[in-house]
């Protein structure tokens, strides 16, 4: 394990350079739940950790839940990118103490211009671990975005069209999930970034259904770091009372 640690460090040491992130990219969390539909640039590494908090009255399972997620990305070839998580819960949820190995790809059809969005597609699965009910997951996910101006430095809007399916659900939990989100951008400065985002859907519970407001911040550092920031609010139904979201990236140009 050290020696294959020690492979990878010497590799990213030796790579041909940080990539500079872009501001106003989007992952998952990074630095709302919406995504935008732009892959990493070619050749390109990035390493992704997460944090979400969040506190919700309508779980009767508990109140209180930390979401961490580590996630490298890597660009093998023009439009696509590939993607390998860990995510890990802890709290006072049954479903705290659990984790889960991911593995999924994204495929970008277009390149945005300013009459024509990106379009992308993202497929994968995640196998869990840990303690409580387990249950593999499949999930599949449209990604779109335009361009609201003359180019890339131009604000954007950002649409998620999500699905994931449960192979195992619980007694009380749904076999398929349906989410929408949507997310505008724009540059405050030249390496700082604003979003906001709202998302729509069912929860994993049956019978129970939620709707959240994020807003955040893209902070781009030098060498190929980025850090972001936000804070959510749920808005009726038996949506959460809010969530915090804090997360960072670091670049690397490999080939």
């Amino acid at each position: 394990m050290r020696t294959r640690l020690g492979t990878l460090l010497t590799l990213l040491a030796a790579a041909g350079g940080p990539a500079l992130a872009d501001p106003q990219a989007t992952s998952s969390f990074v630095p709302v739940q919406v995504q935008d539909a732009l892959v990493v640039r070619t050749g390109a590494l990035t390493l992704q950790g997460t944090g979400v908090y969040t506190r919700d009255d309508h779980n009767s399972r508990g109140e209180d839940l930390l979401n961490l997620t580590p996630t490298l990305k890597l660009g093998p070839m023009k439009g696509v990118q590939l993607d390998v998580s860990v995510p890990y819960a802890v709290g006072n949820q049954s479903s705290a103490s659990q984790g889960s190995a991911g593995l999924d790809a994204i495929y970008q059809f277009t390149d945005p211009t300013p009459t024509r969005p990106a379009l992308a597609v993202q497929a994968g699965y995640r196998t869990p671990y840990g303690a409580g009910h387990k249950s593999a997951e499949y999930f599949a996910r449209g990604l779109a975005t335009q361009w609201l101006g003359p180019n890339d430095k131009s604000p954007r809007l950002h649409l998620n069209l999500d699905w994931t399916h449960v192979t195992t659900p619980s007694a009380t939990g749904r076999r398929d999930i349906l989410e929408i989100g949507g997310a505008y951008s724009m540059l405050l400065s030249e390496h700082v970034a604003l979003v906001v985002d709202i998302v729509h859907g069912a929860k994993s519970t049956e019978g129970q259904n939620q709707t959240i407001v994020d807003a955040g911040v893209n902070w781009e550092l030098s060498d190929g770091w980025l850090l972001a920031g936000a804070a959510g609010a749920g808005i009726g139904q038996q949506s959460p009372a809010f969530r915090v979201i804090f997360a960072f990236q670091k670049g690397f140009q490999l080939f």
